[in-house]
């Protein structure tokens, strides 16, 4: 049997396997987000520092609450992604780049 003849039958099962890949990843985002979104899923906390930019990620009763500062809770927790840029000790700006609502 020669290998153009061997590449054609090895064809279908590379095919296969890759739809089955494909179809289980497109059903699994789906599924955690919604896990996440219910409570089921936890996500992490991290804290990432590159320079004098900080990328922070965590759950918090209070979203619009800048990290690092103390804020008053509200009703909806909430996992929230911050990029914290700090030149000086006194100037900090921080910008939240995602939020994703927790339902209980």
């Amino acid at each position: 049997m020669s290998e153009a003849e061997q590449a054609q039958r090895r064809w279908p099962g590379w095919a296969l396997l890759v739809a089955t890949l494909l179809v289980i990843v497109m059903l699994a985002c789906p599924l955690a987000g919604l896990g996440v979104w219910r409570g089921a899923l936890a996500l992490p906390w991290f804290e990432q520092s590159l320079g004098g930019a900080r990328l922070v990620g965590y759950s918090t009763w209070n979203a619009g609450c800048e990290p690092y500062t103390g804020c008053a809770p509200t009703r909806e927790e909430s996992y929230v992604v911050w990029l914290v840029y700090e030149t000086q000790p006194a100037d900090k700006r921080a910008y939240r780049l995602v939020r994703v609502p927790i339902a209980h």
